[in-house]
């Protein structure tokens, strides 16, 4: 009988039949072996079903299944049902393109003590050649939570090893299509004390950065992703006032400020209005003025281009009291 706890893989997959057999051969590589592999196939129409299935028939540990079809399309439901449906005592979120080196899991579980839920490391970014572009070096931060809110602390989803019953409370919000993995760490890293989590400043993994994707699709305005990441910068604002943090407070709301008139600029409406309801809720109570300020903002706007720019460059600067 195996003494040594168990580690549910989790992989969504959306037409990787290419890379994820790398992604699949370095699971096979761990020095740990105690695992159960679930990939999870978001819909793929190219032949990624026939590359997982020979991994089935090769190692008994992988699992395929596909996304329920009454969940929404996306990795993130594919990635909450993975965690629904695993067995292990460690949860690993992982993605179909990346690979782990034949130590990822006995160094990061050595680690793990009574008192830990979940274990953040290191790893190297690289390209399609798997050449190395960047070393990601992570020094034990003040304060997690800040430091990830402010983008000062570099975590990917196959960053984290989590224990499963801290995990629990926790699912990957399947509305969001841009910034997921932004939301579902923020939320964590701000309910989770110090002596909670180890930093493991080793490089394990290898996260391959395609040329010319997110930044060329980040060039065209798409309003369901400008929404999404609305959403995390309005939730990070609303963390920011309860903790009374004025760096946090400003630098979320200069971000959700740029939003708002980048949506209203876009013709965007629904994007705009979200985020004026939000700011209406935040704001009234200590800032009502800075409120109204933002309000008449788009009203101004439809008289006046040049006073539109003009008031948006002062919002810029009257910040929100705390």
């Amino acid at each position: 009988m195996n003494t040594l706890p168990l580690v549910s893989i989790i992989i969504p997959t959306y037409n990787r039949a290419h890379l994820i057999g790398e992604t699949l051969d370095s699971v096979l590589a761990q020095t740990y072996q105690n695992w159960e592999c679930i990939v999870v196939d978001d819909g793929s129409t190219d032949n990624t079903a026939e590359v997982i299935n020979s991994y089935l028939v090769k190692d008994s540990r992988f699992q395929y299944h596909q996304r329920p079809k009454n969940r929404l399309p996306g990795g993130n439901a594919a990635r909450n049902y993975g965690f629904e449906i695993s067995k292990g005592e460690f949860i690993q979120w992982f993605d179909d393109d990346d690979i782990m080196l034949s130590n990822f899991f006995s160094s990061r579980i050595a680690l793990f003590a009574d008192t830990i839920c979940l274990i953040i490391g290191s790893g190297y970014i690289v390209d399609d050649a798997l050449n190395i572009k960047k070393t990601i070096k992570l020094e034990t931060p003040n304060n997690l939570y800040k430091e990830y809110a402010l983008w000062r602390f570099e975590i990917y989803t196959k960053s984290v090893l989590f224990r499963k019953d801290f995990v629990e409370n926790y699912r990957f919000d399947e509305t969001l299509i841009r910034g997921q993995e932004t939301d579902f760490f923020s939320r964590i890293f701000y309910d989770i004390g110090k002596k909670k989590y180890k930093i493991l400043n080793e490089p394990l993994y290898l996260y391959r950065q395609h040329d010319g994707t997110k930044t060329e699709k980040s060039k065209k305005y798409k309003a369901s992703i400008k929404l999404s990441i609305a959403k995390n910068h309005l939730r990070s604002l609303e963390r920011a006032f309860e903790l009374k943090d004025e760096v946090l407070v400003t630098y979320s709301y200069k971000k959700s400020l740029k939003l708002y008139y980048t949506a209203y600029n876009n013709s965007d409406k629904k994007t705009y209005l979200f985020i004026l309801k939000y700011f209406k809720k935040l704001l009234v109570p200590t800032n009502y003025l800075l409120y109204i300020k933002i309000k008449y903002f788009v009203e101004i706007g439809k008289i006046n281009k040049k006073l539109n720019k003009s008031l948006f460059n002062h919002l810029r600067y009257n910040l929100p009291k705390i």
